[in-house]
C-alpha cells in the first residue's frame, strides 16, 4: 500500500510539473516581451519545482535556470522580519520598545518619532514616508552605508502619529530595522542575514551583499524598450545599494527560495534547521492593519501581507525595483508556496502567479493570461499605427482565443508610454500615447500628458 501511495503521489507531482512546463514555456515564447522567469514551488510541504525560462540577458542569450540569482526587491522584507523575530526570541529586541533604545542617533524633524516602536516599523504603521530615490546609479558598498542612511533621514516628517495604526508602505522603515539588526547583533546587517538565515537553510549562493555572489549566476535587469524591438532591453543600472540592503537587495534563486518557504510552512523549521519558533511564525502572520485591496495583500502583519486566494488563507510579499519583479505567496493550510522572479520590471506577475496556484489547487489552466495592451504595443512597433488600431478593435472572442484575457494586470497604454518615457525613449512613448488618444479622443488626461511631454521645460509629466 505504501508503494502504491508513493507511486500515486509521484504521478500527481509529474502531472503538475508537466502542466507548469507547458504553461510557462508558452508564456515566455508568446510575444517575447519578457526576458527571463524563474519559478520555485513547494507542494505538500516538499520542494517539487525550481526551473527557469527565457534568458538572463537578452544580449548574450544565456538561459535562466533554477539556480539563477534574481534581485528579490521587497521580498527581502520578510527576511528582515524573520531576523527581528530571532532577536526577539533571544531577548535582545522587544517589539514594543522604542527604536531610539536600539539606535540612539535615530531622529526626525517631527518629535513624534520618539514614539516609533519596532512593531510600528515592521507593520508599516509608523507614519514614516517612503523613499523616492534609491540611488541605484550611485551605489554605496561600505559597511557604514546603512547607518549613514539612517542618520540622513533626520530631515523627514511623519505623515501621522505612530499610534494611529494607519498603514502606509515605507522602505525607509525597513532600512531602520536593518540597522537595528546590525547594532543589536554586533555584526553587519548582511553578515547577520547570511549566518542566521541563509546558511542555516542551505541558501549558500544567496546573499544580501551583491559583491560576494557568483556573477555567472546573476540575472541581468531589463526594462521596457521599443528602439530595436518592443520588449526587454538591458537596464544601464543594477538595483543595488548597500544603504537599501534591508528593504531590497536579497539575491536568491528559485531553488534556494524553496528552503525559506518550507521553513515558514513548517512552523519555522526545515530539515535540521530552525530559524524561528512556531509562536514567532504565528506572530508575524497576525494582521495588524488593513493594507491593499488585492487577494493576498489585504492586511499587513509583521513584514508579511495576508489575505485569501480562492478560499485559502494566504501569506505573501511582492517586490519591484529597476529591472526586476518578484512574488512569494504561501498557502499554509495546503502546504503550498510559489515564488516567482522576473528580470523585467514592466510585466505583471500576478497572472503568472495565480495560474500556478490554480494548477497546484487542482484546476485545469489552459493558458497564462497576457496583457493585450502590451501585445498591441508590439504590433505598433512592428507594423505601425493602422495595424495597432485594427488589432485593438478586434473582437473579444479573438482576444480570448489568443490568450489575452482581461485581468487586473492588463496595463493601459498610458502605463506603457510612461515606462518608455522614463526609459529615455520619449519618441516611442509619444507613439504609444498617440495610439491611446486615437482610441479615446475625449480623454483630457492623455492630451494633457502629451502637452507636458512636448514641453521639455516641464517636469509635470514625470
Amino acid at each position: 500500500m505504501k508503494e502504491q501511495e508513493e507511486e500515486r503521489m509521484m504521478q500527481k507531482y509529474q502531472h503538475i510539473i508537466d502542466q507548469l512546463d507547458s504553461l510557462l514555456n508558452d508564456y515566455i515564447e508568446k510575444d517575447r516581451a519578457a526576458a527571463g522567469i524563474a519559478v520555485g514551488i513547494v507542494y505538500d510541504h516538499q520542494p517539487i519545482y525550481a526551473k527557469g525560462f527565457g534568458v538572463k540577458n537578452i544580449e548574450t542569450g544565456e538561459p535562466v535556470d533554477g539556480n539563477t540569482l534574481f534581485h528579490m526587491a521587497s521580498v527581502s522584507k520578510t527576511y528582515v522580519a524573520t531576523a527581528i523575530m530571532q532577536l526577539v526570541e533571544q531577548g535582545k529586541i522587544a517589539l514594543d520598545e522604542m527604536i531610539m533604545t536600539y539606535l540612539p542617533y535615530f531622529s526626525l524633524q517631527d518629535e513624534r518619532y520618539r514614539d516609533i516602536t519596532v512593531r510600528h516599523l515592521l507593520s508599516h504603521t509608523s507614519g514614516m514616508p517612503d523613499e523616492e530615490d534609491y540611488e541605484w546609479d550611485r551605489p554605496q558598498y561600505d559597511e557604514e552605508a546603512l547607518e549613514r542612511y539612517v542618520r540622513q533621514v533626520s530631515n523627514l516628517q511623519l505623515m501621522w502619529e505612530p499610534e494611529r495604526g494607519q498603514y502606509a508602505y515605507s522602505n525607509i522603515a525597513f532600512e531602520i530595522l536593518g540597522d537595528v539588526i546590525a547594532k543589536v547583533s554586533g555584526m553587519s546587517f548582511e553578515q547577520y542575514m547570511k549566518e542566521h538565515i541563509l546558511m542555516p537553510l542551505g541558501m549558500n549562493h544567496s546573499s544580501f551583499f551583491k559583491p560576494e555572489v557568483d556573477y555567472e549566476q546573476l540575472a541581468t535587469p531589463h526594462m521596457l524598450g521599443m528602439a530595436s524591438h518592443f520588449g526587454a532591453k538591458v537596464s544601464p543600472v543594477f538595483p543595488y545599494n548597500r544603504a537599501h540592503g534591508p528593504s531590497s537587495t536579497l539575491l536568491t534563486s528559485a531553488a534556494e527560495s524553496c528552503a525559506y518557504a518550507m521553513a515558514y510552512l513548517n512552523g519555522g523549521s526545515v530539515n535540521e534547521a530552525t530559524i524561528l519558533q512556531p509562536s514567532s511564525v504565528e506572530q508575524v502572520w497576525q494582521a495588524t492593519a488593513p493594507a491593499d485591496d488585492y487577494l493576498y495583500y489585504q492586511r499587513i502583519g509583521l513584514g508579511w501581507f495576508m489575505g485569501h486566494y480562492k478560499g485559502n488563507v494566504a501569506k505573501a510579499h511582492g517586490g519591484m525595483d529597476t529591472g526586476f519583479r518578484s512574488n512569494l505567496v504561501l498557502l499554509p493550510e495546503k502546504g503550498i508556496a510559489v515564488t516567482i522572479m522576473f528580470n523585467t520590471d514592466y510585466l505583471g506577475l500576478h497572472s503568472v502567479n495565480n495560474a500556478i496556484l490554480d494548477v497546484l489547487l487542482g484546476e485545469q489552466v489552459q493558458v497564462i493570461p497576457r496583457s493585450f495592451t502590451m501585445h498591441v504595443a508590439g504590433i505598433l512597433a512592428k507594423q505601425g499605427m493602422e495595424a495597432a488600431l485594427q488589432e485593438h478593435c478586434s473582437g473579444t472572442d479573438q482576444r480570448f482565443t489568443l490568450g489575452y484575457v482581461s485581468s487586473d494586470e492588463d496595463y493601459s497604454y498610458r502605463y506603457i508610454a510612461h515606462h518608455l518615457f522614463h526609459n529615455d525613449e520619449p519618441e516611442h512613448a509619444m507613439k504609444v500615447l498617440e495610439l491611446a488618444i486615437q482610441l479615446d479622443p475625449e480623454a483630457s488626461d492623455l492630451r494633457e500628458l502629451r502637452k507636458q511631454w512636448l514641453n521639455p521645460s516641464s517636469n509635470a509629466g514625470k
